[in-house]
């Protein structure tokens, strides 16, 4: 994932870019992330992942709510807040959009990817 970040995305003075199919940068809103709570040998964690992972792939071709967020795993072995709020409940989806962060309704682990990016499209129009 963070190769996939640092191949979409680019950087133009304070701002961040992600990097569009033909090469040019396109600016993204300031701050919006699509973020996974996850941990090692978690095979829940590591399918919702793949699937996230391919829908933000898929939203720079096809544009969709997904196109203005970027994604960012994040291992909750790797800070004691995020271990003590998520470790029995991962993977756990949530946005993030200037500093504030909102979970986003547990997915079942059976979504297909189309039906993964209808649930978190209607959760995320819920949030703004």
């Amino acid at each position: 994932t963070r190769a996939m970040q640092a191949s979409t995305t680019c950087t133009r003075g304070p701002a961040t870019w992600r990097l569009h199919p033909r090469r040019s940068c396109v600016r993204l809103a300031a701050g919006k992330k699509l973020v996974v709570y996850t941990k090692p040998d978690c095979p829940l964690c590591q399918g919702l992942e793949e699937k996230v992972s391919a829908l933000m792939s898929r939203a720079q071709f096809m544009p969709s709510v997904l196109s203005s967020y970027t994604l960012e795993v994040r291992d909750v072995n790797t800070n004691g807040e995020w271990k003590a709020a998520f470790d029995l409940e991962v993977p756990v989806l949530a946005a993030e959009e200037d500093g504030k962060e909102a979970r986003l309704p547990r997915p079942s682990p059976r979504l297909s990817a189309d039906r993964l990016q209808k649930h978190i499209e209607a959760a995320l129009s819920k949030e703004t």
